[in-house]
């Protein structure tokens, strides 16, 4: 009986640590009639948008838990929680130049030169972050259930589990070195630190590289 104890839990150790990283399934598929946008949810919900006068799709994504239309007047989202079509409208400024988008099994982000919008399967809608006047985004990464945005002087990090973002401001001549995000974990490096944020809590934590 002790032999048998001993073969089985290693094997248990190896089934965990493959199931937190294991693809996701993609339970959302997307598509569009002459008329509307559809969302087939699992297999088992429809959900359907009538188009607008003159709009045109931009981009069109989905991946996992999650899918999304990009038009020339809006962000539409639906992911396998949601009751129906999500729509964030696009403002005067951000329709000039196409923003862009990012998606992964749980999240969608869109970029502007004035916000970032996301959508996630736990979150209960669209949120949505100021970028700091002035700023561009110079870095920016997404996968599973985080996503990174990254200006010259600070981070935002989302997860799938949070409605809204974590921020984390740059120290003087701090300079960002390299952005890696995991399923479940954004990894930033820069010149002083090792900053971190797990989808879980969705709280930055960063250690001195000096």
């Amino acid at each position: 009986m002790k032999i048998l104890i001993v073969l089985i839990l290693p094997l248990l150790m190896i089934s965990t640590r493959t199931m937190a990283y294991e693809e996701v399934e993609d339970l959302v598929e997307i598509f569009t009639t002459d008329s509307a946008f559809i969302a087939v949810v699992d297999g088992s919900r429809k959900f359907s948008e009538d188009f607008r006068s003159r709009e045109k799709i931009l981009w069109q994504g989905a991946k996992g838990e999650v899918g999304a239309f990009l038009t020339s007047n809006r962000l539409l989202a639906v992911s396998v929680k949601s009751g129906q079509w999500n729509t964030r409208y696009l403002k005067i400024n951000e329709k000039k130049e196409t923003p862009e988008m990012l998606i992964s099994a749980h999240l969608v982000i869109m970029l502007t030169g004035e916000r970032i919008v996301g959508f996630g399967t736990d979150t209960g809608g669209f949120f949505q972050t100021r970028l700091p006047i002035g700023e561009s985004v110079v870095a920016n990464a997404v996968e599973g259930r985080v996503a990174a945005v990254v200006t010259p002087t600070r981070a935002f990090g989302f997860s799938a589990y949070r409605r809204g973002a974590a921020e984390i401001r740059f120290q003087i001549k701090e300079n960002v070195e390299s952005l890696k995000t995991t399923y479940n974990k954004i990894t930033l490096r820069t010149s002083q630190r090792l900053i971190t944020l797990k989808a879980e809590d969705a709280v930055w934590r960063y250690f001195d590289l000096k």
